[in-house]
C-alpha cells in the first residue's frame, strides 16, 4: 500500500518571508459569528512557505505554471542526503553531492532532485526555529551542481532551503554586509575569493533558461525519506502567467 510522506511546510500568517516582501496578511471576510461561514482574505507572495518557482521567475520566455503539464510536476525522485557536509554557509561540491548519494544509486535523467541539507530544522515551525541561520546563513551548492543536474536532464529540483542558491549569493549578501563582513572573518577570505558575484543567482538563472522548475522550502516529514529514491509529486496552481506558487509536495511511498 502507498504511504504519503508530506514534504510541505506547515503554512500560516506569523510565519517569515523574505525581507523585500510584505507580510502574510489574513483578513476575515465573513465569520461565523456575523456571518453563519467563515471566509478569509488572502494577502502574500508565492515565494512564502514551500512553493515552485516556475521557469518564467527567472527566464522571460521560461514556461509559466499554466504551461507545466502534470506529468512534469511528478515522477520518480533522487532525496539527496548532505546533512553530513552541512553547516552554515557551506558551498558544497558536485563531488561532495555524489559522496551523499544512496549507495548504488545516480542521478538519471528525468530525476526529480531533492537536496535535503538539515536546514529544515531552523524553520518557523520548530522548536529550534532560527529565522537568520534559515534565511541568511543556509548552505547551497557551486555553480558546478547546477550544470552538472542540467547535462543529465533532470526534471526538477528542490531543497529544504529558503533559497536554491547560496544565501550570500542572493540579496541577503545586500542586505546584511554585517554577515558578509562575519563570513569574512569566519573564512579567512574575502567573499570575493570564494562566492564571486559572477555566479549571483547561477542556481535560479539557469535552472529557469532550462526549463526546469525548483522547490523551495520543503519540510515536513522530509527526514524520513532522507536517502531514498521514491515517486515525488508537487501540486501547485495551473496558473496562467504565474511565475511561482505555494504548493502541497508530497512523496508516495511504498514500503
Amino acid at each position: 500500500m502507498t504511504r504519503l510522506v508530506d514534504l510541505t511546510q506547515p503554512w500560516g500568517d506569523r510565519m517569515p518571508t523574505w525581507p523585500q516582501f510584505a507580510s502574510v496578511e489574513v483578513t476575515d471576510i465573513t465569520t461565523h459569528q456575523r456571518d453563519g461561514k467563515s471566509t478569509v482574505l488572502v494577502k502574500t507572495n508565492m515565494h512564502t512557505g514551500t512553493h515552485i518557482d516556475a521557469p518564467i521567475h527567472y527566464w522571460p520566455t521560461g514556461k509559466h505554471l499554466g504551461q507545466l503539464p502534470i506529468g512534469e510536476l511528478y515522477g520518480t525522485a533522487l532525496v539527496i542526503d548532505l546533512r553530513p557536509i552541512t553547516k552554515p554557509w557551506s558551498y558544497y561540491s558536485l563531488d561532495d553531492v555524489t559522496r551523499c548519494l544512496p549507495r548504488g544509486e545516480r542521478i538519471r535523467e528525468g530525476d526529480i532532485v531533492l537536496l535535503y541539507t538539515g536546514w529544515d530544522r531552523y524553520n518557523w515551525t520548530q522548536p529550534t526555529r532560527d529565522d537568520v541561520m534559515y534565511f541568511d546563513r543556509h548552505p547551497g551548492p557551486k555553480p558546478e551542481v547546477c550544470d552538472y543536474l542540467i547535462s543529465r536532464g533532470v526534471r526538477m529540483i528542490g531543497g529544504d532551503l529558503a533559497s536554491m542558491d547560496h544565501s550570500l549569493h542572493v540579496r541577503v549578501r545586500q542586505f546584511r554586509p554585517d554577515l558578509v563582513k562575519e563570513y569574512e572573518a569566519q573564512s579567512g577570505k574575502l567573499i570575493e575569493d570564494t562566492l564571486p558575484l559572477r555566479d549571483f543567482e547561477h542556481i535560479h538563472y539557469h535552472m529557469a533558461k532550462e526549463n526546469i522548475p525548483m522547490l523551495e522550502n520543503l519540510g515536513g516529514e522530509i527526514a524520513e525519506v532522507a536517502g531514498r529514491r521514491l515517486d515525488v509529486g508537487a501540486f501547485p496552481w495551473r496558473w496562467v502567467g504565474g511565475e511561482a506558487c505555494i504548493c502541497r509536495v508530497v512523496a508516495f511511498v511504498n514500503d
